[in-house]
């Protein structure tokens, strides 16, 4: 095929999709939708506050799940779907419900969160797979071992309160809006494993190893210590910059947990050792014999931050570079960061005429797990759903989210 006939056929296709989403989101006549049209993030995120002089209720639930080797809902099973990243590979689940009362810039809001984190060396994750898979290694293998997890459940009460610092050139705009949030809160459960070591199979002689673990869980006990079910407290904050000094772009700038302190007192704690080396020469030269496990048992005083969650969007409107499409689409990036997980997307949202003002289709493609999400939004609400597989039991990323505003 030569470049001309391929050239057509692009731009044949190019007017194809256009019509196609032209015919789905209306034509014209709409007014052009602000940054509240565009898609959830996968993390949450610091947004303004309505500056509406009524009240408002908000109701809000979501969950996000990923996993690098295996799909989501296989990461507790026999891990017979494995398909681990080179080097580090990281499992996420973010969820979220949350009650929210606005007026005039303030917000009070009763929320609910789980964080789990898994970061673990591609040793850590291929020694968890060879166990689960009952798997005999290759003569001479070697598992460096290198994984930390961090998981909180917990609740709180919510205060935040935007403020303008710059007045927008154009009244549908928000000009330069500084967003902060501070919630006091409790710690409902709280898990925290860290595997530090090496394992090496010898064939004949079986697995050698030296590894060190920490298991810290406030809702069991071990060896009969710590507090069953312990709760604790603290606070975290949030902080968030919109700048928006004209209607058709923006961009938005959120620190969620920015800074944060958590304490929970005895929580159950199990330190081991794991050595197959049983003798060693002690310092005065004498054979010092040693168990193949050495471990301690004990109650802790456990304090710790939440990870951090930077994001980072910008969207622009683009009816004028493409006509077909209605007055006020939006085309946006989106930049996300957890830890050492970054999760870079694009998206658009387009006007939808035929369910009436206010609505709009949401579209959003992430790379990092090549998830691809769609949703609607409308003036009393919208739903969300994600995947990056058709089926959700092949899945490694799933997410949906669902609102709900009322006004009062």
């Amino acid at each position: 095929m030569d470049r001309s006939a391929a050239r057509a056929r692009v731009g044949r296709a190019t007017r194809a999709a256009t019509v196609v989403l032209a015919t789905l989101a209306g034509t014209s006549g709409q007014a052009a939708p602000d940054w509240t049209a565009m898609p959830p993030g996968l993390l949450p995120q610091r947004l303004p506050v309505a500056a509406a002089q009524g009240w408002q209720v908000q109701t809000e639930a979501a969950d996000f799940s990923a996993s690098d080797a295996t799909p989501v809902r296989g990461f507790a099973g026999d891990w017979a779907d494995y398909h681990p990243r080179n080097g580090h590979n990281l499992a996420l689940q973010q969820s979220r419900v949350e009650v929210r009362i606005t007026h005039r810039g303030w917000e009070l809001a009763a929320t609910a969160r789980g964080d789990i984190l898994v970061d673990g060396s591609r040793g850590s994750f291929d020694l968890v797979h060879a166990y689960k898979q009952r798997l005999t290694p290759a003569d001479g293998s070697r598992f460096d071992a290198a994984a930390h997890e961090q998981g909180v459940v917990w609740a709180g009460l919510r205060v935040a309160r935007s403020w303008t610092l710059l007045p927008a050139a154009q009244a549908d705009a928000a000009g330069l809006r500084l967003t902060a949030a501070l919630t006091p809160l409790s710690v409902r459960r709280l898990r925290i494993t860290d595997v530090q070591g090496s394992v090496q199979y010898a064939g004949a002689t079986g697995y050698v190893f030296d590894a060190t673990t920490l298991q810290q869980a406030s809702y069991r006990q071990f060896g009969g210590l710590g507090t069953r079910d312990a709760t604790g407290s603290g606070f975290t904050s949030d902080i968030g910059l919109l700048w928006q000094p004209a209607a058709g772009w923006f961009a938005n700038l959120s620190l969620v947990d920015g800074v944060s302190r958590l304490r929970t007192a005895r929580v159950a704690t199990e330190t081991m050792r794991l050595s197959s080396s049983t003798r060693q020469v002690d310092p005065r030269g004498y054979l010092d014999y040693q168990p193949l496990l050495n471990g301690q048992n004990s109650a802790q005083d456990v304090r710790l931050r939440l990870p951090r969650k930077w994001s980072a969007t910008a969207g622009m409107a683009v009816d004028r570079l493409i006509p077909a499409l209605p007055s006020g689409s939006l085309v946006g990036v989106r930049w996300e960061r957890i830890g050492g997980l970054d999760l870079p997307a694009l998206w658009a949202a387009l006007p939808v005429r035929q369910l009436g003002p206010g609505w709009a289709l949401q579209l959003d493609a992430e790379a990092r797990w090549h998830a691809v999400g769609v949703g609607v939004q409308g003036p009393l609400g919208g739903v969300w759903l994600r995947s990056n597989a058709g089926r959700a039991g092949q899945a490694s990323a799933l997410g949906w989210q669902a609102t709900l505003n009322l006004p009062w």
